[in-house]
């Protein structure tokens, strides 16, 4: 299974933010006992630094996405994800980027704290309490 994850959702994974923590953390341990398969897009990543950098040591930030790498692919945003996204009927034009990430990636599931953000998705978004309540 290819689970998508929304950049909220890795927040909350890598700066441990409660209450969230620990949903995501165990979808990270099933995706690191290849149970599924995680994939957050490019941006994620930069925006994952950015948000926790200012709570937490860059270094550090950056140390615990190198191990969480080791679990989930990177999908790109390239010129395709881009021009759909911009014609796209999303409300927000990061929320289209992901999605058409997402899309590109050949996702099954959106993992997001944000469903609404996901309204117009042909992939169903979950939360991680929805999502761990589905297996």
């Amino acid at each position: 299974m290819n689970v998508f994850l929304d950049t909220n959702v890795l927040i909350d994974l890598i700066d441990r933010r409660e209450p969230f923590y620990n949903e995501i953390a165990i979808i990270a341990t099933l995706a690191e006992n290849k149970k599924i398969k995680l994939a957050a897009s490019s941006l994620s990543f930069i925006n994952t630094v950015y948000v926790v950098s200012r709570n937490i040591e860059e270094k550090l930030v950056l140390e615990a996405l190198k191990k969480f790498r080791i679990i989930c692919d990177v999908s790109n945003i390239d010129e395709i994800v881009i021009d759909k996204s911009l014609i796209s009927n999303f409300n927000d034009f990061e929320d289209a980027v992901q999605y058409f990430s997402a899309v590109h990636h050949k996702s099954e599931i959106i993992l997001t704290r944000n469903k609404k953000d996901f309204k117009n998705s042909e992939i169903p978004a979950m939360t991680p309490s929805e999502f761990l309540a589905s297996l």
